[in-house]
């Protein structure tokens, strides 16, 4: 091969990573996204059965739907980095959401199974 041909060849396996590599990045965005929805369906299920409650249950219960709001809150400005981060800062802020996201889970399952 020509050295034309060898430089065409490798732009065209650079390009190909770089598209793997998004695809896979967008694939891990979109998980995440999913995480925060179904977070979002439970937080608003635990609140339509608050109604139905004591008081002092309804009160302790709220808080603990409001810090789970918060958390998921957090998980969104987390999600929103991630999209934003440039290729050399994207895996760190994804272990750093990782584990973020696997608390938040532990506590969200924690949290409806008391609920449920």
């Amino acid at each position: 091969m020509n050295t034309s041909t060898e430089m065409s060849v490798a732009r065209s396996e650079q390009e190909e990573l770089r598209r793997a590599n998004e695809q896979l990045r967008q694939a891990i965005l979109d998980k995440k996204e999913a995480q925060i929805q179904a977070w979002s369906a439970q937080i608003e299920q635990v609140q339509q059965s608050l109604n139905s409650v004591a008081e002092s249950v309804r009160d302790e219960t709220g808080k603990r739907l409001a810090e789970l709001r918060q958390a998921r809150d957090q998980a969104r400005a987390q999600l929103d980095t991630l999209q934003q981060a440039s290729q050399d800062s994207w895996a760190s802020l994804l272990q750093q959401s990782d584990g973020f996201f696997q608390e938040l889970s532990r506590h969200f399952h924690e949290f409806v199974v008391e609920h449920t």
